[in-house]
């Protein structure tokens, strides 16, 4: 194992832990408070010894995540990674252990050739592990939404990245081990500006580049790979089960993982997933002149429009992710393209950034190879809102129709469920579906998508828990008569 070694521990200065907390710490994890929970296991005496006294290594090198790679599907390399905080929180329930780190770029300095700028330095990707006392032996792995968020797996003392949620995930997930990262794109969520697309000498050099990659694909292992690595470190366990969940950019996170390393994931969650991302930022005017404020201002235009069930304008979308599209018509600019460059810059990124059906081949395989050995499943499902204001429902309709066609019925039906929910947007209902059914929140659709994914995939005949207001409850791939009809196919 290659790791450089600080000799002071880490983290040591939070972690804090005085009689009362002593006291109260006691009380929940030997009274039995949790043992029902998810059937988890009361790990709290292994964390206290482990989550302080065991990362006492600032940084650690690439090697010691080989233990986690396959030779048939590898893993992007890292230029190793670093542990910047640890700290253990007892008055939770259950309480946990909240590792912070980052993923240092390949690029050696964090230099990448296929930026123009000499001062460039290739970010690191934030990441956090949250593990918790009551563990039920599973991990999780969160996307990211917008274009990827920042790394924030708790919230308020809770476990609770709710960002696009389909129900309270954060419940959902208390008892697993969960990691999620910023893909290296940092903050630059908050005006869908993703500012890590650098211009390169030339236009085929910007799919080339580090951060690039990491948003389109490769942050997805790193992160689980370092995860993973942090969780048997602490635990002295191996994972059972392996899942992503994800909305949005999550969403498509989510079906690229599966895709691209299907032996690593047990089962997927993909809500609203821009799997032709790249077409339909092309879908986008390219303003003259954009700003933070335009961009705000229709951004939240855009959604309170949703919110109150009206449809919002290609106009108001397209000055909401105004920032985007200049960017990234800037970025071809000054990689030498001429007008059309901004087109040809994103036909240049699709192969990174999109997932086609197709992609999922090598899913089905170790999918059917796992069923005749007798395993568990590997699943998939996808969940779309039909009144979707910013990743349109064709998106999702297109890619499980194409499915339908390249894969057997079998294959689809033994591994794909994809639900079309009524009314729903982005991430919230719309008034619409709020006054059809009393009782249900913006931000839910009474549906545990975790606990519904987790018992398909140990058993093969469990009934699909559909979401509220799902038009097609089993989960079946639904006929293109049927996406037509729902506005969930582009037409031809």
């Amino acid at each position: 194992m290659t790791k450089t070694e600080n000799n002071g521990s880490i983290g040591i200065g939070q972690w804090r832990l005085s009689r009362l907390h002593r006291s109260i710490f006691v009380l929940m994890t030997f009274g039995g408070l949790f043992s029902l929970v998810h059937a988890a296991s009361d790990i709290s005496g292994t964390l206290i010894w482990t989550c302080s006294n065991q990362l006492n290594g600032t940084a650690y090198g690439d090697g010691v995540l080989n233990d986690f790679r396959s030779t048939k599907f590898p893993s992007p390399k890292t230029g190793g990674f670093k542990i910047t905080s640890v700290e253990q929180v007892w008055l939770a329930f259950p309480s946990y252990c909240l590792i912070k780190g980052a993923i240092q770029p390949t690029s050696p300095g964090g230099i990448d050739p296929a930026v123009k700028a000499p001062d460039y330095r290739v970010p690191d990707i934030n990441y956090q592990v949250y593990i918790p006392s009551q563990w039920n032996g599973k991990f999780a792995q969160l996307g990211g939404g917008g274009f990827a968020w920042s790394a924030d797996v708790v919230a308020a003392g809770l476990q609770a990245n709710q960002q696009f949620s389909p129900s309270s995930q954060g419940a959902a997930l208390s008892n697993y081990a969960v990691v999620l990262s910023d893909a290296g794109a940092g903050e630059s969520s908050k005006a869908f500006d993703p500012q890590f697309v650098r211009p390169g000498k030339q236009l085929s050099d910007v799919p080339r580049q580090e951060a690039v990659k990491n948003f389109g694909q490769d942050s997805i292992k790193k992160s689980l790979d370092v995860g993973l690595y942090l969780v048997k470190k602490l635990t002295k366990a191996t994972p059972t089960d392996t899942y992503f969940v994800g909305i949005s950019t999550g969403g498509r996170q989510a079906l690229k993982a599966i895709a691209n390393w299907p032996d690593a994931y047990d089962g997927v969650i993909a809500g609203a997933p821009p799997v032709d991302e790249t077409n339909l930022l092309k879908t986008l005017e390219v303003p003259a002149a954009v700003n933070d404020w335009v961009v705000n201002w229709n951004s939240g235009a855009a959604m309170l429009t949703s919110l109150f069930g009206q449809d919002v304008s290609e106009q108001t979308l397209s000055n909401g992710l105004g920032a985007t599209s200049r960017h990234l018509a800037d970025v071809a600019i000054e990689s030498g393209a001429d007008y059309d460059g901004y087109n040809r810059l994103l036909d240049a990124l699709a192969p990174v950034w999109n997932v086609k059906p197709g992609d999922l081949a090598n899913f089905f395989d170790a999918a059917a190879s796992q069923k005749r050995a007798g395993k568990k499943g590997k699943k998939i499902i996808i969940y779309q809102g039909t009144s979707d204001f910013l990743v349109p429902c064709t998106q999702a309709g297109e890619f499980v129709s194409k499915l339908s066609r390249k894969a057997t019925a079998s294959e689809v039906n033994n591994s794909v469920r994809a639900y079309f929910v009524e009314d729903y947007s982005h991430g919230f209902y719309n008034t619409n579906s709020l006054l059809k059914r009393i009782g249900l929140s913006p931000l839910q659709l009474n549906w545990s998508a975790v606990a519904d994914l987790d018992k398909w995939v140990h058993d093969a005949n469990a009934l699909a828990g559909a979401p509220s207001l799902a038009r097609n409850a089993s989960g079946g791939i639904p006929g293109d008569q049927e996406l037509n009809a729902w506005k969930c196919l582009a037409p031809h």
